[in-house]
C-alpha cells in the first residue's frame, strides 16, 4: 500500500482559481479512487471551499499550510504522489514548495508564466530532479500547453507522416477571455521584478550547452505588424515570451534524448489581428509595458483598477470564452502542414483549470506511460499524446492537416 495519504493535494484551493480546482475535481474525480485533498493558509476558508462542493465531500481532508512555512510545506509534500499548486506570484510563494517536492520526489505542477522563476527552479533543482525521475512541470495552463503541445504535434505528424525533422512552426492566438486577480499579482510582480534582459533572452529556459547564444531572426520574438502569407495579419503576443521559451526548451530537453525538433528548428507566435489598424493598436499598447514595469506608481494603479486576489470573470464571461490557436509547420524536406487547437471557455480560467487538472492526472495515473526521465520539463516532454489525448477526450480540439 502507497504509504502517502494523499494521490494529489490541491494547494492554494481558497483562491479564485483554486476554487475552480477543487469544483472540477469534485465533477469529474468524485467517483474515482483518487485520494485528494485540500490546502491553503487558512482553515475557515478551506472548510467554506469544501462546504461549497455539495454533500459528499465532507471527508475530503484539508491541509492547513502557508506557501512560507518550511515545515508545514514539506510536510505537504511528503504527503503527496503530486502536488498541483495555483499560490503565485510564483517568485514569491513557489520556492519551497518546490524545494520540498524536489526533496520528497514528489512530482509537481503549476500555472506559473514567470519564465525567470523558473529559470533559477531549473538551475536549482533540474539535475536532481533528473536523477530522481521527480517530474517538475511548470507552465500548464494557458501558459503554455497550447503553444508547447500544438507544435509537438506538428513535429510528431512531420516526423512521422513525411519522415522530415522540423524547420519552423509559426503559430498565432485568437482568444476571447478575462483575467482573475492572481494572475493580475503575479504579471505585476513579474514586471517590476525581473530586469528586461532576463525577459528577454529567446533561449532563457534552453540548458546552457544548448543555448546557442545571440538569437537568430527566425527565434526573435515578434516587434512589428504584418501580414503572414499563411496566417492573416498578425501583432505582438503578450504571452509569447512565455511560450516560445517553453516550446525551445521542449525542443533542448528532446534533442538531450536523441528526439530533437530539428537541427535548424525555430518558433515564432502572435497575435492574430483582423488588420494593420488593429495591429498598431497592438503595438501601442505593448508599448506601454516597459513604462508600467519601470513605474511602481502605474503598476499600483493597475492593482487598484484591477480584480483584487481571489476575485475574478463571473461564471457566465468564463462560459462565453474561448480560444484558438492556428500554426504553420515547415518539414527540412519542404513538407508544410497546418495545426489547430481550439477549445470553449476563458482561456486563462476554464481552460487553464482544465488543462492544469489533467496534468496532474495524468501525472498520477498515466506514470508508467510517461516518457522517461525526470528533471523540470515542458509539458510537451513530461506528458506527450498522453496529455494531449485526455484533453481531446475532454473536448478541447487538437487537429492537423498537410498544406497542398
Amino acid at each position: 500500500m502507497d504509504p502517502r495519504p494523499h494521490d494529489i493535494v490541491l494547494f492554494g484551493a481558497t483562491g479564485f482559481t483554486g476554487r475552480q480546482v477543487a469544483a472540477w475535481f469534485a465533477r469529474h474525480v468524485a467517483r474515482s479512487d483518487v485520494r485528494w485533498a485540500l490546502a491553503a493558509r487558512n482553515l475557515d476558508k478551506l472548510a467554506a471551499v469544501r462546504d461549497s462542493l455539495g454533500s459528499g465531500f465532507g471527508d475530503v481532508p484539508v491541509l492547513q499550510v502557508d506557501a512560507l512555512d518550511e515545515d508545514a510545506v514539506r510536510a505537504m509534500a511528503a504527503s503527496a504522489r503530486v502536488v498541483l499548486t495555483t499560490v503565485g506570484p510564483y517568485a514569491l510563494y513557489g520556492d519551497r514548495l518546490v524545494d520540498a517536492c524536489v526533496a520528497s520526489k514528489t512530482d509537481y505542477v503549476d500555472i506559473t508564466g514567470e519564465t525567470p522563476w523558473v529559470r533559477r527552479v531549473i538551475a536549482r533543482h533540474h539535475a536532481q530532479a533528473a536523477r530522481d525521475g521527480t517530474r517538475i512541470v511548470p507552465f500548464c495552463g494557458f501558459d503554455s500547453v497550447p503553444s508547447d503541445l500544438g507544435t509537438w504535434m506538428i513535429v510528431q505528424h512531420l516526423r512521422q507522416r513525411h519522415g522530415q525533422t522540423t524547420r519552423e512552426v509559426r503559430a498565432s492566438f485568437r482568444a476571447k477571455g478575462g483575467f482573475n486577480g492572481g494572475t493580475l499579482a503575479s504579471a505585476l510582480n513579474l514586471l517590476g521584478a525581473e530586469r528586461p534582459r532576463d525577459m528577454a533572452d529567446p533561449f532563457a529556459l534552453n540548458p546552457p550547452e544548448r543555448h546557442p547564444g545571440p538569437a537568430p531572426s527566425r527565434s526573435q520574438d515578434l516587434t512589428n505588424t504584418h501580414r503572414d502569407p499563411d496566417l492573416g495579419h498578425v501583432a505582438p503576443f503578450f504571452m509569447a515570451p512565455v511560450n516560445t521559451r517553453v516550446v525551445r526548451r521542449s525542443d533542448a530537453l528532446s534533442a538531450e534524448r536523441g528526439a530533437g525538433y530539428g537541427p535548424e528548428f525555430a518558433y515564432q507566435e502572435a497575435l492574430s489581428v483582423k488588420g494593420p489598424a488593429m495591429g498598431w493598436g497592438v503595438l501601442a499598447a505593448m508599448s506601454a509595458v516597459p513604462l508600467m514595469a519601470r513605474s511602481s506608481f502605474l503598476r499600483g494603479i493597475a492593482m487598484r483598477l484591477g480584480p483584487d486576489p481571489g476575485e475574478g470573470p463571473s461564471e457566465s464571461d468564463m462560459d462565453g470564452g474561448w480560444f484558438t490557436t492556428s500554426f504553420i509547420g515547415i518539414g527540412d524536406g519542404g513538407a508544410r502542414v497546418r495545426g489547430f487547437v481550439k477549445a470553449e471557455g476563458d482561456p486563462g480560467n476554464r481552460c487553464t483549470v482544465e488543462m492544469l487538472c489533467t496534468s496532474a492526472l495524468v501525472l498520477l495515473q498515466d506514470r508508467e506511460r510517461l516518457p522517461p526521465g525526470g528533471g523540470v520539463l515542458t509539458p510537451a516532454v513530461a506528458f506527450g499524446d498522453l496529455l494531449l489525448a485526455r484533453l481531446q477526450r475532454r473536448g478541447m480540439v487538437w487537429e492537423i492537416e498537410d498544406v497542398d
